[in-house]
């Protein structure tokens, strides 16, 4: 609502009800020059004077009348709106639509969500999966995490964490029981690529290529060949030996995880809110 408009309104209003431009300018820390001044204004723009005047009282119009019943409804919504968005501030509510890769959808994302709803039972999440690069403003998405390096935007970009992809096979695959010393020792091998790997390392032209890292790593444990995958999202895999770390001495290939958002300025406390809940989490995966 115009902060303009609802100033004026409060004059006008508490003139009406206090019976006096002095005592409304004294309430509302104004002075009465500035209080004539808005009640003018509100005259000129409605076109009809709000007032009966002479030296002694001001009393309404008819037009005044309406006008002021009129003020009433408007502030009484804005009051309103203003002890909703204090309550944002303090007490996330509502719902925030959230959008991440496939592969989140794992577990990553499930002790935060469960941190969150428990911590604020007025806030609802809707969880939009998806490994494509998709316009965060045209989804209505608040808050996407995405996989860097990002392209330059003019979306809001903040890094969250720092992982790695790690050379895996399936337990039951042949090369998990070779001792593997050299990433060059994979190069006849059948490599299983998420269609974002391309790093520059010497491994063989991807046999399969996946728009989509669930089943990227779905098809690594059974055992179709061996693939890059993201360590946090397949730890459990490997410490129940359904996965094999391959060169466990290589630490992997680094990858950047940032939080974006469709603003820049003005981020909502409950945004900020949720990226802190994730952020801190990712740091302990």
């Amino acid at each position: 609502m115009n902060p303009k408009m609802i100033r004026s309104m409060k004059a006008f209003t508490r003139t009406v009800e206090l019976k006096s431009m002095s005592a409304a300018a004294s309430e509302l820390h104004m002075t009465v020059s500035a209080v004539s001044q808005q009640l003018r204004k509100l005259e000129k723009d409605n076109g009809l004077a709000l007032f009966h005047r002479n030296t002694r009282v001001m009393t309404l119009t008819e037009a005044g009348e309406v006008f002021y019943q009129s003020c009433l409804d408007v502030l009484d919504i804005a009051s309103k709106n203003q002890e909703r968005m204090e309550q944002l501030t303090q007490t996330p509510a509502g719902i925030m639509k959230i959008m991440a890769p496939v592969g989140f959808g794992g577990g990553l994302l499930s002790e935060p969500l469960r941190q969150l709803t428990e911590q604020f039972p007025d806030m609802q999440f809707k969880l939009s999966m998806t490994d494509e690069p998709l316009d965060l403003v045209t989804a209505g998405v608040d808050l996407a995490i995405r996989i860097g390096p990002l392209p330059d935007s003019s979306l809001y970009s903040h890094h969250l964490i720092d992982w790695h992809l790690i050379p895996c096979v399936a337990a039951s695959h042949p090369l998990a029981k070779r001792a593997i010393s050299s990433i060059e020792e994979l190069r006849d091998e059948i490599f299983i690529a998420h269609f974002s790997n391309t790093y520059d390392l010497p491994l063989p032209a991807p046999r399969i290529q996946v728009d989509n890292m669930q089943t990227t790593v779905q098809l690594t444990c059974d055992g179709v060949g061996f693939g890059l995958l993201p360590e946090p999202e397949i730890k459990q895999r490997i410490e129940s030996g359904d996965l094999v770390r391959l060169l466990p001495d290589w630490a992997g290939v680094e990858y950047s995880v940032y939080a974006v958002l469709p603003v820049r300025e003005s981020i909502p406390a409950k945004t900020r809110l949720v990226m802190k809940v994730i952020e801190d989490w990712f740091k302990q995966v």
